[in-house]
């Protein structure tokens, strides 16, 4: 925890990215970064300000990525966008749900066609010609009318490489998908056996999704270290646990950037392959890993790459999820180190359970209005129910009878969490609180934490 130098380097990447965005300051921060990495070099005598003035480099660099994101003109001007559909088609009470790339510009935005038999038939990886009424910001979400677009256009001949390796996996869900529709599953089962296995949410319905809510099991719904930990477990046991093994860790390395861009690549999954990964790297050596470290340069990578991601809230829940886990469960077992495997098991989810939550509550309440009770009961079933869901269907690839033992486990389960959701006091409802509301609980959490570190300290 104390050992973590890049997690300062990733705060003040994130202050200097929020700052560029809200402040959007006149004179352009690339002089103030050339300015700060002189002084830095310039300090090398003095650790303290040289340690200060690299701090002061970060945060510059940061909001030189917010103005290169954001600064000048974020309109798209043309009344004519060419883009191609990046993700299952959602419907909705009157509109079917897109996400709708802009090879050209980079950006993707959210479309919503007017629902009728042709908005029904688009399909992932069409081509659409959008006919717009006025400019439109970078990021937005967009009703289209039905005489607005057409199928067509030359946006697939614009895509990237990159863009079109992304096409192309997300191709290959949707085959998966269709298969998993095939099965005598009905559609709350499909849904979230979609979403659990393969990261496709287009199918879950509002009830669904506050069941899950309500019962405190939202995050199994969303691909994260979770899902893609117990994807580790099975790679590491089926290349013979030969974790120093540099081939070994190479085929781990690539099925786990697979398994990512087959799920759609989403900020927590992205978070959780670069830390895999790394820790795939580090057995070569020690078989540990710095995991604040690992965790800080996963978040420096990803909002290098894009800065926008760091106001997503899957990439806000799930760092601040994964950081409490980290920093509170060396406190789970100062606090006490069960003897028996089984009891050392329930400890541990009993720990990552609680800090996870505490970790999310404050967001959570932010965003939400309300907070589940009983999230404890809720994990003790649903992660075991989730390593059952994935190995089932990864089994059911290969066995097309396993589907229906499979599709058992996941109706238990939504019946499971529907029981819990409608226990009494299942959840507080009207928690509102704003943003400096919010910020100040996560300061007492980290001051509680603190304290408690001191209180309880390690034991040789």
């Amino acid at each position: 925890m104390y050992n973590s130098p890049l997690v300062p380097i990733a705060i003040c990447l994130i202050l200097g990215i929020v700052a560029g965005r809200w402040l959007m300051p006149a004179v352009p921060m690339v002089y103030v970064l050339v300015g700060m990495t002189g002084v830095a070099m310039a300090c090398g005598r003095w650790a303290y300000v040289q340690s200060v003035a690299i701090g002061a480099c970060v945060v510059a660099l940061g909001m030189t990525l917010a103005q290169m994101e954001w600064a000048g003109d974020q309109t798209l001007h043309a009344q004519r966008i060419e883009g191609v559909v990046m993700g299952e088609p959602s419907e909705k009470p009157h509109t079917i749900g897109i996400e709708l790339l802009v090879p050209d510009r980079g950006t993707t935005l959210r479309c919503y066609l007017w629902k009728d038999e042709r908005s029904r038939r688009v399909l992932l990886g069409d081509a659409l010609t959008v006919q717009t009424e006025e400019d439109l910001p970078a990021e937005t979400s967009l009703l289209v009318r039905s005489w607005q677009w057409d199928f067509g256009g030359g946006a697939l001949s614009e895509m990237s490489r990159w863009q079109v390796t992304r096409l192309r996996f997300l191709l290959w869900r949707h085959r998966l998908l269709e298969h998993l529709r095939s099965s005598d599953a009905d559609e709350s089962l499909y849904a979230v056996l979609a979403a659990m296995t393969l990261g496709d949410k287009s199918a879950l319905t509002k009830d669904l999704r506050d069941t899950y809510a309500v019962s405190g099991a939202s995050h199994i719904l969303a691909l994260s270290g979770l899902h893609l930990g117990i994807v580790y477990v099975l790679l590491t046991w089926l290349t013979m646990r030969r974790r120093r093994f540099w081939l070994a860790q190479l085929v781990i390395v690539a099925s786990i950037w697979a398994f990512a861009l087959l799920t759609g690549l989403s900020a927590s999954i992205t978070r959780a392959a670069i830390m895999f990964s790394l820790y795939a790297v580090f057995s070569l050596r020690t078989g540990r890993m710095p995991t604040l470290n690992v965790l800080a340069f996963a978040a420096i990578a990803i909002l290098v790459f894009d800065v926008g991601t760091l106001f997503d809230l899957g990439f806000q829940m799930s760092f601040l999820a994964v950081t409490a886990i980290l920093v509170g469960m060396p406190l789970a077992e100062r606090l006490w180190r069960p003897a028996h495997p089984v009891v050392r098991w329930a400890w541990a989810l009993v720990g990552m359970s609680v800090c996870a939550q505490v970790g999310v509550a404050p967001l959570v309440a932010y965003h939400f209005g309300r907070l589940p009770v009983y999230f404890l009961l809720t994990n003790f079933i649903v992660v075991p129910a989730a390593t059952v869901i994935l190995y089932g269907a990864l089994l059911t690839l290969i066995i097309p009878m396993a589907a229906t033992p499979l599709l058992w486990v996941v109706g238990w389960l939504n019946a499971a969490l529907g029981t819990i959701a409608s226990l009494p006091y299942s959840s507080i409802d009207g928690l509102h609180p704003s943003v400096v509301q919010t910020v100040a609980w996560y300061v007492l959490i980290a001051l509680i934490v603190r304290a408690m570190y001191i209180l309880f300290p390690l034991r040789r």
